[in-house]
């Protein structure tokens, strides 16, 4: 097999390994699109119209996430009938992607609520921390998989000049998977 002729690997992370990517991957993030099973069979089988803010310190990311929800919601209804959860990110500015799969839970935890709190959240919920439906939804990711160019739209560009130039492929970027 000649050079031309061979095809990217994906990298396979886990454990340590896997979380230092996802950490370093995670800053170029605001928010995500949660992912859950309908409760109702009739509405498909999952549910993905949801952008979550992350909140938190996520360079200090352990193998959680954590969003604000309120309790009243369907994908709080859906969590508690079906934990298992992925939730997506996409930075085009950054040309980063991810894709964390796991499981969800409902936290009703004042402390944590406290910690995560920022003035932003107001945005959704007006009455803040004293709004009595407001609750976190916490995410346990167990693996997942990523697509990340570290050089940004210089090494895509790059990637495609080479393409241009010498016709052949350029490399525009590191893909894998991951295992928590």
């Amino acid at each position: 097999m000649t050079d031309d002729a061979k095809v990217a690997v994906d990298t396979q992370l886990s454990g340590e390994a896997a979380i230092a990517k996802v950490r370093e991957l995670l800053p170029a993030f605001r928010s995500g699109m949660l992912v859950t099973h309908a409760v109702n069979p009739g509405i498909g089988r999952e549910h993905s119209i949801r952008p979550m803010a992350l909140q938190g310190d996520t360079r200090t990311f352990g193998g959680a996430l954590w969003f604000f929800a309120d309790e009243r919601s369907r994908k709080v209804d859906e969590i508690n009938h079906d934990s298992r959860t992925s939730v997506l990110f996409q930075s085009d500015d950054d040309i980063r992607y991810l894709h964390l799969f796991g499981e969800a839970s409902v936290v009703r935890d004042r402390a944590r609520m406290h910690e995560l709190y920022t003035p932003l959240v107001r945005t959704w919920f007006p009455n803040g921390l004293d709004d009595p439906h407001l609750t976190l939804i916490r995410f346990d990711a167990h693996g997942g998989s990523f697509w990340d160019s570290p050089g940004g739209l210089l090494q895509v560009l790059g990637a495609f000049t080479k393409s241009v130039v010498i016709g052949k492929p350029g490399k525009g970027g590191e893909s894998g998977t991951l295992l928590l």
